[in-house]
């Protein structure tokens, strides 16, 4: 089984907003297999800090329409899982909200 990243990206100041996003995704999508704790950091090809999420292929469809209409305003990347790091987190992934900049060359 094929498996999804999503990473929800927020701001410092927006720490306690990220909590509640994150809390509110877990309740509505229990099958997510791997919910990390928020970064405060920009770290790997992220610029900014982050909660990263694996959510399994065959719930990818509900998660996408679930953490869209949950992210609050958040920018948030799905990515499928795959050995091209590098096409994973361009060619093949999905932006809700604001689109960012990514580290690329943290992909090599």
């Amino acid at each position: 089984m094929h498996t999804y990243h999503a990473h929800v990206y927020y701001a410092i100041s927006q720490t306690t907003l990220a909590n509640k996003v994150r809390e509110n995704i877990l309740k509505d999508i229990p099958q997510i297999t791997y919910a990390g704790q928020l970064i405060p950091i920009s770290i790997g090809p992220h610029t900014m800090p982050m909660f990263e999420l694996h959510i399994p292929a065959n719930m990818i469809n509900y998660a996408k329409a679930s953490i869209d209409e949950l992210q609050e305003g958040l920018s948030v990347l799905i990515h499928p899982v795959q050995h091209d790091e590098l096409d994973a987190h361009t060619n093949s992934a999905i932006w809700l909200g604001t689109k960012l900049d990514l580290k690329l060359d943290a992909l090599n």
